[in-house]
C-alpha cells in the first residue's frame, strides 16, 4: 500500500470517528486480523491526540484457543500502552450458541463503556454481505436486510463502524504491509454455526459466480434501508388512530389490509420496548389476534415480556418478580412506602381523600388478594373483582391496587391511574 491510499485511510477512519461527535471511544478487540487493523489504524491515527481510545475483549471461553486470544490482546494492547478491558462470558445452555455469545458481548460492552464513550467495531464490507445472507435466511424485515450501519445506535449506546466501506482483500493487505500478529478463532471454523457456513460455503460461491456481487450487494442493502424508512413513515401517520393509551386495538389494526398487520405489529414492539420481532414470534401474535379467545391469550417474547390479549385489545406487560408485601398500619401523620410505592399526603389531599381517611386512621394497607368487597353506595357492597372487570382493568393492573382498610372495612382502592371510593369516605 502506497503513502497516498495509506493517508486516504487514515482520513476516512477519523471522519467516520467524527461523525459520533464524542472523542472518547472503546475499541473492540477479538485478536483476529480485523480487529488488531482496527487498533493499529486507531493509533496512527491519533497523533495529534485529538482522540481518547481504550479497548475491550470479550473472553467467551467457547474456543479452544480463548485464552490465547485474550493475551495476544493483552500484549498487543501493552506494546501500544492503551488500556485493555477483559470481560469473561460463559454459555448459559448448548441452544442457540450463536445469538447467546452475540448477546452476551454486546451486554458487556454496554456495561463497560463510560458515559459519552463510542464503541468502535471493525465490521467491513464483507461482514455487511454475511449478515444480509444470514438475515435473508432467518426471514427478516426489510429493517433487518438494511444490515449494518457505519454509525447506529443500540441501547442508547452509539456504535461506529469505520471499516464498513473497506473490503476484507484490503484488510489482509493492510495486515501484511503492517506485519500486524493476529491469533484466528478456532470457532470460526466450526460449519455448524450459520454465519461460519455462509462465510465458508456460500460467500466463496456467490463471489466465484459474481464478481462484483459486493457492489450489488451495497445496492440492494440500501433499497431495503430506504424501504424500511418508508413503512416507519407510514406506521407512525397511523399509529395513534391504532394504539390508545399504550394498547393495541385489534379491530383497528384489522381494518387495515392484511399485509400491514405484521409490519405495524413489528414496528409497535419495537417502539415500545426495542425489540425485534422473529418471524414465528409474528405467526404467534396473528393467531392471538385473529382468534376468538378473549379470556388473556398470552405470548411470552424471547425477553421475558408478555403479549396479552384482553378485551379486543393487545397489551405489552413487563413481567415481574411477584414480592410478599406484608399488611402495613398507617397513622396517617406522614408519607408512607408500600411495597415499590410512595404515598403521599399532599397527593391524597389534592385528590380531596385525606380528610375523611385521616378520620378512621389509623389506616391498613393491603394487596389484593382476590375475594375483597367494597361498598360504593349505601345499601350493599360489591366484588372489587367484578367491578375491575366491569371498568375493563386488566388483572396485571388490578395487582397495582392499594387497598385503604379501617377496622376490616375496605374504604379505598387506590392506584396511580383509578380509584374506588367507599360510600363510607364520602
Amino acid at each position: 500500500m502506497d503513502n497516498l491510499n495509506l493517508r486516504v485511510l487514515k482520513e476516512n477512519f477519523k471522519k467516520t470517528l467524527q461523525k459520533t461527535n464524542k472523542t472518547d471511544f472503546l475499541l473492540a478487540l477479538s485478536g483476529g486480523i480485523d480487529s488488531m487493523l482496527l487498533l493499529k489504524i486507531a493509533i496512527l491515527v491519533n497523533n495529534d491526540k485529538s482522540f481518547n481510545f481504550r479497548a475491550i475483549h470479550i473472553n467467551h471461553n467457547h474456543s479452544s484457543n480463548a485464552k490465547e486470544m485474550e493475551k495476544h490482546c493483552s500484549d498487543v494492547c501493552h506494546e501500544y500502552k492503551i488500556n485493555l478491558t477483559v470481560k469473561n462470558v460463559h454459555l448459559l445452555s448448548d441452544k442457540n450458541i450463536e445469538e447467546q455469545l452475540r448477546n452476551k458481548r454486546y451486554e458487556s460492552f454496554f456495561n463497560h463503556m463510560f458515559k459519552d464513550e463510542v464503541l468502535v467495531l471493525a465490521h467491513h464490507e464483507d461482514d455487511q454481505f454475511e449478515t444480509f445472507l444470514y438475515r435473508l435466511f432467518r426471514g427478516a424485515s426489510p429493517k433487518g436486510l438494511s444490515s449494518i450501519k457505519e454509525i447506529s445506535e443500540r441501547k442508547n449506546k452509539i456504535l461506529c463502524r469505520p471499516f464498513l466501506q473497506l473490503p476484507k482483500k484490503t484488510i489482509i493487505e493492510l495486515s501484511r504491509y503492517f506485519k500486524l500478529k493476529f491469533i484466528n478463532d478456532y470457532s470460526n471454523n466450526d460449519l455448524s454455526y450459520d454465519r461460519n457456513y455462509i462465510r465458508s460455503k456460500i460467500v466463496p460461491s456467490i463471489n466465484k459466480r459474481w464478481e462484483n456481487i459486493n457492489k450489488v450487494m451495497n445496492h440492494n442493502i440500501e433499497l431495503q434501508n430506504n424501504y424500511s424508512l418508508i413503512v416507519n413513515d407510514y406506521c407512525e401517520k397511523i399509529y395513534m388512530y391504532i394504539i390508545k393509551e399504550n394498547h393495541l386495538e385489534i379491530e383497528k389494526l384489522l381494518s387495515y389490509p392484511d399485509y400491514l398487520h405484521s409490519t405495524f405489529l413489528r414496528y409497535w414492539i419495537s417502539k415500545e420496548v426495542s425489540y425485534n420481532l422473529s418471524k414465528n414470534e409474528i405467526y404467534s401474535l396473528l393467531s392471538i389476534i385473529k382468534g376468538k379467545n378473549n379470556d388473556y391469550p398470552t405470548y411470552i417474547l424471547k425477553n421475558g415480556i408478555s403479549i396479552i390479549r384482553y378485551n379486543y385489545c393487545l397489551y405489552i406487560v413487563k413481567n415481574e418478580l411477584n414480592k410478599v408485601i406484608n399488611n402495613k398500619v398507617w397513622d396517617m401523620r406522614n408519607d408512607v412506602s408500600f411495597g415499590s410505592h410512595q404515598i403521599k399526603l399532599n397527593k391524597l389531599k389534592e385528590e380531596g381523600l385525606y380528610d375523611n381517611l385521616s378520620l378512621k386512621a389509623p389506616i391498613t394497607l393491603k394487596k389484593i388478594s382476590g375475594n375483597e368487597k367494597i361498598m360504593l353506595n349505601k345499601t350493599h357492597h360489591q366484588e372489587l373483582k367484578k367491578i375491575f372487570q366491569n371498568r375493563s382493568i386488566p388483572i396485571w393492573e388490578r395487582d397495582k391496587f392499594i387497598l385503604f382498610y379501617s377496622h376490616n372495612e375496605l374504604l379505598l382502592a387506590y392506584s396511580d391511574k383509578e380509584m374506588f371510593i367507599s360510600s363510607e369516605l364520602r
